[in-house]
């Protein structure tokens, strides 16, 4: 197996942020274009409240090793987890979901950890195969107070995997303190962690010196086997010409074809 066998792309619909969060230039990059053009081999497919074709996507992605589709929890409609678990009827490769800024929305919510069950339940015993569920959870949102991390451990406790993500540039040097109190938080889950290659949180690009410590560090805790992979944010800034990119694609033709 090879590093690039971990990587995953956040992806979104093509050109979904083209005039957001600060960013003033079309982009026209697929997911899977994005995913062959930063050198990974799984995908997160996102539409952020974008109706899509889902089938058309899973089409496009069939050569890639796995895929899953994320969207938010909170949304009262659970049809798309249907439309998912329809899907993978046909498409092997779709192996999970993802639960997009779960904390954000939902904990609070008096049934949000009863409804949780209910839909992990249908995720993992179903009549197509069981798939697996992921939360996003940012490092902003945890290790503040005690007291709120204590009445969201139930939560946490209740997926299959949670992947880390720093939404601002500015906190990336809290990474390695904020990781050592996530892995104590996940004691029984699946990890990864996020990097992202736009500066969202921000509002302007990234630095290519943030996003390749940040890849540098992932790596180490990838083969000290403390995370089983890492996702980039994401194909819809990918063709703009950002150095954050170059830097991502450079690192990914350094490392992507280690052996692992």
């Amino acid at each position: 197996m090879q590093l690039r066998d971990k990587f995953w792309l956040w992806g979104h619909p093509e050109g979904r942020y083209n005039a957001e969060f600060g960013n003033d230039k079309p982009s026209r990059m697929t997911p899977m274009e994005g995913c062959l053009y930063l050198g990974v081999r799984n995908v997160f497919m996102v539409p952020v409240n974008w109706e899509v074709n889902e089938r058309q996507y899973n089409k496009s992605f069939k050569t890639l090793n796995q895929v899953g589709w994320g969207y938010k929890f909170h949304e009262k409609d659970s049809c798309h987890f249907d439309r998912v678990l329809e899907q993978a009827k046909d498409f092997p490769n779709i192996t999970c979901v993802a639960f997009d800024d779960f904390k954000g929305f939902n904990y609070y919510a008096d049934d949000a950890l009863d409804q949780l069950k209910a839909e992990q339940d249908r995720l993992h015993n179903n009549n197509i195969r069981r798939l697996d569920s992921w939360m996003i959870l940012y490092t902003n949102e945890f290790g503040i107070k005690p007291e709120v991390d204590e009445v969201f451990q139930p939560f946490m406790d209740q997926m299959d995997g949670i992947i880390m993500w720093t939404w601002e540039e500015k906190d990336v040097p809290l990474i390695p303190e904020k990781f050592e109190l996530f892995k104590k938080m996940t004691p029984h889950n699946r990890r990864m962690v996020g990097v992202y290659l736009y500066n969202f949180g921000e509002h302007k690009q990234a630095t290519g010196t943030a996003v390749t410590w940040q890849l540098n560090w992932a790596r180490e805790k990838l083969l000290a086997g403390e995370i089983e992979g890492i996702v980039l944010h994401t194909n819809t800034m990918a063709d703009l010409d950002f150095e954050a990119y170059d830097a991502a694609v450079s690192w990914m033709e350094a490392h992507g074809d280690e052996e692992i």
